[in-house]
C-alpha cells in the first residue's frame, strides 16, 4: 500500500508540473509513457538524486574519469551532495536547501522561487529614438521558479519560468533592437525608451534512459556540442527551441540524433504586427554526432547537421520527408519546392592530458570549395581547461576561435545556422578570429571570474555590403567572389575584459551577493565604442547568459 501511495504522489507532482508551465505540456503524453514503465522500478530504490553540470560545475566533469563521452550537452549526474542540514527552517531554506523538497522511495522532487536582481551604472547612455528620458544605469528585475526532480535514475525532469523587467548596458541594448530579440532569450516588448524591455522566459526538459544504452531528451531547451566555452556546431547562445534527442550507446561508440525546430527570422521592420497575426516563418533541424571513445583519455566525435524549410515563399508546407532519416548523410539535399538544404559537417576532439587537464579541437564545414573563394566556408577551434592548478578551486581555459566568410550563411533565412534572429553557433556570427582565456576559483563560500577576449572581425561598411560576417544576409548579395580573405572588409578590433566577485548564499539556487565590472573597446576606421559597466545584485539560478560579444 505504502508503494502504490506513492506512486500515485508520484504522478500527480509531475501532473502538476504540466499545469503550472505551458512549455511542459508540449512533454505531457511522453512523461506520461515514461513514468508508467518506471513505476515498477520505484520499489527499493534509494533516494538518488540526479542534476546536470551547469557553467558553475561543469569543471567537475572533466575530473570525472567514469564520464567519457563530455561532447554533447547538457550531461546528467547523480549528485551526492547533501540535501538536509540542521537549524531552523529559515535558516535551511536561505542559506542550504531547496525550498521544496519532496521525496518518497525511488523518487525526488525540488522546487525554488528565484530571484535574480542588479543595478548598475554605464559610461554610455542607452540609445533612445527621441534623445529624452536617456539612461545610464543598466538594471535587471527577474523573478521565476525553477522545479526539477527524478524517479529512480532512469527519469529526469525540469521546468523553469522567469519574468524578467530590464535595461541594457548600450552595446547589448544596440543588438537587442537590432534583432528584436535579447541575446540567449526570447522578443521582448518595449517598456518605454530608456525604460527598459519586458520578456519571459521558460524551458522544460524530460530525459528517460530505460537501461544504460538508451537515453531519450525531449525539451524546450538548449543544447550544446564540444568541450569547450565557444561551440562552432552547436551552442547555448540562443535562445530555447523545442528538441527531441536519442542516443545510443555500445561499448565505446555513442550515436545521438536531434531534431528540432527553430524560428526562421522575426522581422525588423513595420511588419511585424502582420508576422505576429500569422505567425513566424520557420524551419527544422537534424542533428547528428557518433562518438567514438578510441581510448580511455581520447574521444573523436563526427557532427553533422542538416537545415530544412518548413515553408515555400507562399507559406505552404515545405517539407522533405527524408528530414526524419535517422541515419547521419543519409537525407534528401532539396525541398519539394526545389529550396536547397544547408549542410555542415565536423569533428570534435577531446584528449585528456592528465586528470583535470583536457585538450579540445573541432573543425567544422560548411563549404570545402576552392580555396581562397566565397565557397571555402568552414571554423576551427583550438583549447586547453584544466581544473584544480596549482590549488583546489581555480580553473583556467584558454581558446582560439575563427570561422571563414560566409560560414553558416545561405541564400535563405529558412536555412542559415540561427534562430530567433540569433546564431546558433558563435555569437561572432562568421569572419572572424578570437582568443579567450577564462579563470574562475571559488573558496568557501567566495567566488571569483576573470574573462578576457580579444577578437578581430571583418565588418561591413555600409548595410549594401556584404562581406561575410552577417550570417543573416543572402549569401547571394556577397561582395567578394574570388579573393576573400580572411577579416575582409572594414577591419575591427574587439577587447572585452570582465571581472565577477559574488558570495554563495545558497549553493542549490546559486542565490548569491555578485558584483562585476565590463570593460569593452569595439574599434575601426568609421567607429569606436568605448563600455564601461559596473553593477551589483542580489543573483540567482544556474542559466547559462552570455553577454561576452
Amino acid at each position: 500500500m505504502g508503494n502504490f501511495r506513492a506512486h500515485i504522489q508520484l504522478f500527480s507532482y509531475i501532473y502538476l508540473l504540466m499545469v503550472i508551465n505551458r512549455k511542459f505540456q508540449l512533454l505531457s503524453g511522453l512523461s506520461l509513457l515514461c513514468l508508467l514503465l518506471t513505476l515498477h522500478d520505484l520499489k527499493g530504490q534509494s533516494n538518488l538524486s540526479l542534476n546536470t553540470y551547469n557553467s558553475w560545475t561543469i569543471h567537475q566533469l572533466y575530473k570525472q574519469d567514469s564520464i567519457v563521452f563530455t561532447t554533447w550537452k547538457p550531461i546528467l549526474y547523480i549528485d551526492t551532495a547533501a540535501q538536509h542540514f540542521e537549524g531552523s527552517w529559515a535558516k535551511r531554506k536561505l542559506f542550504h536547501e531547496h525550498l521544496l523538497i519532496l521525496q518518497k522511495p525511488g523518487f525526488n522532487i525540488y522546487g525554488d522561487i528565484i530571484s535574480d536582481t542588479y543595478i548598475g551604472s554605464s559610461n554610455r547612455t542607452i540609445p533612445t529614438s527621441n534623445g529624452k528620458r536617456s539612461s545610464k544605469n543598466p538594471s535587471m528585475n527577474s523573478r521565476g521558479y525553477r522545479i526539477f526532480g527524478n524517479a529512480g535514475t532512469k527519469l529526469w525532469f525540469e521546468t523553469e519560468f522567469y519574468e524578467n523587467q530590464g535595461k541594457f548596458p548600450a552595446y547589448v541594448d544596440s543588438i537587442i533592437r537590432r534583432n528584436r530579440s535579447v541575446p540567449g532569450q526570447p522578443l521582448y516588448k518595449n517598456v518605454g525608451d530608456a525604460q527598459g524591455i519586458d520578456y519571459n522566459y521558460s524551458t522544460a526538459r524530460l530525459v528517460y534512459m530505460p537501461n544504460e544504452h538508451f537515453l531519450f531528451d525531449l525539451g524546450y531547451g538548449k543544447n550544446f556540442i564540444g568541450d569547450g566555452y565557444r561551440s562552432l556546431m552547436l551552442s547555448d547562445w540562443a535562445f530555447n527551441y523545442p528538441y527531441l534527442r536519442i542516443s545510443a550507446t555500445w561499448n565505446k561508440l555513442r550515436y545521438s540524433l536531434m531534431f528540432s525546430q527553430y524560428v526562421s527570422e522575426v522581422p525588423r521592420g513595420r511588419d511585424t504586427i502582420e508576422r505576429n497575426r500569422i505567425g513566424y516563418k520557420r524551419k527544422w533541424g537534424q542533428t547528428f554526432l557518433l562518438d567514438w571513445n578510441i581510448h580511455k583519455k581520447f574521444t573523436v566525435s563526427l557532427f553533422e547537421t542538416v537545415m530544412w524549410p518548413d515553408q515555400d515563399s507562399m507559406r505552404r508546407k515545405d517539407v522533405n520527408y527524408s528530414m526524419f532519416s535517422p541515419i547521419m548523410f543519409a537525407h534528401g539535399s532539396k525541398s519539394p519546392s526545389g529550396i536547397s538544404n544547408n549542410m555542415m559537417a565536423g569533428l570534435n576532439a577531446s584528449y585528456r592530458v592528465v586528470k583535470g587537464t583536457t585538450i579540445y579541437a573541432q573543425a567544422v564545414a560548411d563549404n570545402l570549395g576552392s580555396s581562397g573563394t566565397w565557397k571555402s566556408r568552414y571554423g576551427l577551434q583550438l583549447g586547453v581547461r584544466s581544473t584544480d592548478v596549482l590549488t583546489p578551486g581555480l580553473n583556467l581555459l584558454a581558446e582560439f576561435n575563427t570561422a571563414r566568410p560566409y560560414m553558416y550563411a545561405t541564400s535563405s533565412v529558412n536555412t542559415n545556422y540561427s534562430h530567433l534572429n540569433q546564431p546558433l553557433a558563435h555569437p561572432l556570427g562568421a569572419n572572424f578570429r578570437e582568443g579567450i582565456f577564462i579563470a574562475d576559483y571559488s573558496y568557501k563560500r567566495f567566488w571569483f571570474r576573470l574573462e578576457l577576449l580579444v577578437s578581430k572581425y571583418g565588418d561591413d561598411s555600409t548595410s549594401l555590403h556584404n562581406y561575410g560576417r552577417d550570417i543573416f544576409k543572402n549569401i547571394a548579395t556577397r561582395s567578394a567572389e574570388d579573393d576573400v580573405k580572411m577579416l575582409q572588409g572594414v577591419k575591427s578590433d574587439l577587447l572585452f575584459g570582465d571581472f565577477k566577485a559574488a558570495y554563495i548564499l545558497n549553493d542549490k539556487t546559486n542565490m548569491r551577493i555578485e558584483a562585476g565590472l565590463t570593460l569593452r573597446n569595439d574599434k575601426n576606421s568609421l567607429r569606436t565604442y568605448k563600455d564601461r559597466f559596473f553593477y551589483i545584485g542580489l543573483r540567482s539560478s544556474f542559466r547559462n547568459l552570455f553577454y561576452d560579444f
